[in-house]
């Protein structure tokens, strides 16, 4: 799970947005013959281009034969999140890995503390240096955060108090009225449920007024099957919310996401189908995006009203959910389309293998969030990592609860009209 720290943000004063105080990674697989003075070049550039975000200068190469014989890829990938494991130093630069695998195959990666790049913005830090590899490297097409100084997500005082009103009574609609909500402690645990191509394909197949979004998709799946296993009908999620798309920012790239609180409602559900759980999931989405308030701000709100408590702050929305943008895949980067050049073909990196906790059993936050999922690609396919923590979340329940899910994605990839699974009808 990732702690979070609430920053104000020079390039969004009015916006206080939620940055992390960890470091993530994310990484590229290039294939082909590259020449490494050109790609250290391509990172100069690019660092000497982008003065609102630091980059280290030097490309940090790697040897892997020093290492454990074996698969060089699983050692690449326990070499990237290893760079995690260091002190997260104040004001220190975003490192550009570059990682041979044998065989013309290569790894390009790049470690950041979360308070300086958000997971979109490494995907277009990367693509930025391999722009720059092949001469294509334009520093006008990324906007200056500076430009965004006056930005303010909400608007007038108006519309920020008609928000907080909104919120002031949503707060009481997030279940747990018996005692309260649950609180996450202890050490934390880590599953994995690998979705296929075909599958994933059946998520990302729905209507509805977002579309076709596998990864709303697993929110309603988890609120669904939760509910089956006895968690309130109305339950809380978070989720990174990407103000670059839902004002128009442009291209940009820093610390440009917040979270958003969101509720699930599938109370009085009985083996509902799986449009009728979409559509409750995506109005509840949609309320908290229209009455958005900067996380901080909505923290404060909720400890004003008495409707949080300190420490555990989030734990009303415990279930956080860090999106994976849909398809497309392979020789393309998250932010732009960057087909094969040349000799070289380009794409994710065993994304999946560098998310979530640091690969073992860690500490749980102490603002109240018990299941941390993170969704990201593997090859074709999709994986669902869930970090959970808790009295609550045993690894009996865990069992259950990847049962449930792993049935409900089935049951929708062949017949999206039929009842979702629940714990009564194997």
């Amino acid at each position: 799970m990732t702690a979070q720290r609430s920053d104000a943000i020079p390039a969004f004063p009015g916006a206080t947005l939620e940055t992390g105080t960890g470091h993530h990674v994310r990484a590229l697989q290039v294939d082909g013959e590259v020449d490494t003075g050109r790609l250290a070049a391509a990172v100069r550039t690019v660092a000497a281009a982008t003065p609102f975000v630091r980059f280290a200068p030097d490309l940090h190469r790697h040897d892997l034969r020093a290492l454990t014989p074996g698969d060089p890829a699983d050692a690449c990938v326990a070499l990237l999140r290893a760079e995690l494991e260091g002190p997260a130093e104040p004001g220190a630069p975003n490192r550009f890995h570059w990682v041979p695998l044998g065989g013309n195959r290569h790894v390009l990666g790049l470690v950041a503390p979360q308070e300086a790049l958000d997971a979109r913005s490494l995907y277009a830090a990367l693509g930025a240096v391999l722009q720059a590899y092949f001469d294509r490297f334009r520093a006008a097409a990324y906007r200056d955060p500076a430009e965004l100084a006056g930005f303010d997500p909400v608007g007038t005082p108006g519309g920020a108090e008609a928000r907080r009103r909104w919120w002031s009574k949503e707060f009481p609609r997030f279940g747990y009225t018996d005692g309260g909500p649950r609180t996450a402690h202890g050490r934390v645990g880590t599953r994995r449920l690998r979705v296929d191509g075909r599958r994933w394909a059946a998520l990302t197949g729905g209507s509805g007024p977002l579309g076709a979004n596998g990864s709303l998709a697993v929110v309603g799946l988890l609120a669904w099957s939760l509910r089956v296993l006895g968690r309130p009908g109305s339950s809380g999620f978070c989720c990174a919310f990407d103000l670059r798309d839902y004002f128009e920012l442009g291209h940009v790239i820093g610390p440009f996401t917040d979270r958003l609180a969101f509720r699930v409602d599938v109370e009085g559900l009985s083996s509902p189908a799986f449009s009728e759980v979409m559509r409750r999931t995506q109005a509840g989405f949609l309320d908290s995006v229209v009455h958005y308030l900067p996380y901080p701000r909505l923290l404060d709100h909720g400890l004003r009203t008495g409707a949080l408590r300190t420490p555990h702050t989030a734990a009303l929305w415990d279930v956080t959910v860090h999106f994976c943008r849909n398809p497309p895949r392979s020789a393309r980067t998250r932010d732009e389309q960057a087909p094969a050049q040349g000799a070289l073909s380009i794409g994710l990196f065993r994304e999946a293998d560098l998310l979530g906790a640091a690969g073992h059993a860690g500490t749980a936050p102490d603002d109240g969030v018990l299941l941390d999922v993170h969704i990201g690609e593997l090859g074709d396919d999709i994986v669902i990592v869930l970090d959970h923590a808790g009295p609550d979340l045993t690894e009996d329940v865990m069992d259950h609860l990847l049962h449930l899910l792993d049935r409900s994605i089935e049951q929708v990839s062949t017949d999206q009209t039929a009842p979702l699974p629940d714990i009564n009808h194997p």
